[in-house]
């Protein structure tokens, strides 16, 4: 990957980024992420080493999609609401433990039950206790910046996790912020869309279940 990356040797517009068909490789997706670094003040400071985003996939027992890795190498801003993953091991479990928190609060408190768990449980121990379940098996979330996170999964008739979509999950209120991470930085920081053809929308057990 090259520093200080010049989108007019891509033959870029002007007020855009190049158009990728079908689908952006790895050296789209980094001059999109220079640009997008650029604007919401990332720095390579932050950047992770190999060894670094093997430690962060080995903490949650999942690849990251190509995109996220590379980002999170190229380095996130120094900000409170930006996950570190200097110890990745604990990000993990402050991450899960703040998800089953949420989903038992909704379990308890808001008649939260989805058609996938079987018959609705009498005794709230019970439902509490097929709801964890549920989530442990559900597939990961790799949280960003808050609440947002992306899923480590590959989504129903798909065969790769990269562009996965941005969800943002606060207790059972799961809403897609994103088609995936380049539609993500343009709603939520403004960053210019890239001009290559937009992701379609993914299913994932579990998480999509709460949007639909």
């Amino acid at each position: 990957m090259a520093d200080g990356f010049d989108f007019s040797d891509l033959g870029f517009p002007i007020d855009g980024l190049p158009n990728m068909d079908p689908s952006p490789d790895e050296d789209a997706w980094e001059a999109f992420l220079n640009l997008a670094l650029e604007r919401i003040g990332g720095s390579s400071d932050n950047g992770l080493s190999n060894a670094q985003l093997r430690e962060v996939e080995g903490a949650f027992g999942a690849s990251l999609p190509f995109e996220i890795g590379l980002l999170l190498v190229m380095g996130v801003p120094d900000d409170d609401a930006w996950w570190n993953w200097d110890s990745p091991t604990d990000s993990f479990d402050r991450w899960q433990a703040s998800l089953l928190d949420g989903l038992l609060f909704d379990v308890e408190h808001n008649d939260c039950w989805l058609d996938s768990w079987g018959p609705r449980l009498s005794q709230l121990p019970d439902r509490k206790a097929v709801a964890a379940e549920a989530l442990e098996k559900a597939p990961r979330l790799f949280p960003l910046f808050g609440h947002r996170a992306v899923p480590l999964g590959v989504a129903r008739d798909e065969t790769s996790s990269d562009s996965n979509p941005i969800l943002s999950v606060v207790q059972t209120d799961v809403i897609t912020y994103g088609v995936d991470l380049a539609d993500w930085l343009h709603r939520e920081f403004d960053v210019p869309l890239p001009m290559w053809p937009p992701t379609s929308a993914r299913w994932f057990p579990f998480w999509s279940e709460f949007i639909d």
